[in-house]
């Protein structure tokens, strides 16, 4: 049964998914809001005996793509920025940390604080009424008005510190991590992207439609925004041609049942 390729409407996109030359998949997007694909081609006019236009040359055949996925994908993140992810190890972050010193003289941070033996918290600060940072305290081998002792996730103060008072902490901890680093010698990957919809006929029929696009160039161009409504990741990549398998093609579109 011939497919109907001539009353189509593609309702949504379902899912992209990236392959890299091994055929290991770098992610997948099964959120996206949206995608384009965008074409072009130059027109160089031909032109003859007073400037007649009497024919024209076409060459540069082009495809961009581009669309935003509803959530941020770590191994989209990756292929944009020429990295990959890496996971199951620790890693050292800054914890800001706000603690009510006990009637004890005490604190205990909620991360072991991590660093040069002596010196693994270098500044506590008094927290002011209004939010600010007040008086700065410093790490010591004891506990006197301006110094205080760390052992572990405990810091001590000296007597003369009133119960309750509000004090902000900032230390190093190590955190088990995934991580993606953005180098500045590594650049955007070029992918094997399926880009699979969902179209209908006239008569509400539905089909399967696939775009394969062998070689897609992705941008490294791009922006992280946060805060407001929930983060999106935009994405853009060109089609280019050739490749190991010296096909010409910039994508198919297969359609079926």
């Amino acid at each position: 049964m011939a497919i109907n390729t001539e009353k189509l409407t593609v309702t949504q996109v379902d899912m992209i998914t990236a392959l890299d030359n091994t055929g290991a998949i770098e992610f997948i997007l099964d959120e996206v809001q949206d995608t384009t694909l965008s074409q072009a081609e130059e027109k160089v006019d031909i032109t003859g005996r007073g400037g007649r236009k009497i024919s024209s040359l076409k060459k540069n055949k082009t495809v961009t793509g581009s669309g935003t996925n509803g959530f941020i994908v770590g191994g989209a993140l990756a292929s944009m920025v020429g990295s990959e992810v890496v996971t199951g190890g620790q890693q050292k972050v800054r914890i800001p940390d706000i603690k009510a010193v006990t009637a004890a003289g005490t604190i205990t941070t909620k991360d072991v604080p991590v660093g040069v033996s002596g010196n693994e918290i270098p500044y506590i600060y008094h927290k002011n009424p209004d939010g600010s940072l007040g008086q700065k305290l410093t790490q010591g081998a004891t506990a006197t008005p301006t110094t205080y002792t760390v052992s572990g996730s405990t810091v001590t103060f000296h007597s003369t510190m009133d119960e309750g008072t509000e004090v902000v902490a900032f230390y190093d901890a190590l955190v088990n991590a995934s991580v993606i680093s953005n180098v500045s010698d590594k650049y955007s990957k070029t992918l094997f992207l399926y880009i699979d919809c969902t179209a209908e006929d006239s008569c509400k029929n539905q089909y399967h439609v696939q775009f394969q696009i062998p070689r897609a160039d992705f941008s490294g161009t791009f922006d992280i925004a946060v805060g407001g409504d929930g983060s999106t990741q935009a994405f853009e990549f060109e089609a280019l041609a050739g490749g190991c398998t010296g096909s010409n093609a910039l994508w198919d579109m297969i359609i079926f049942e």
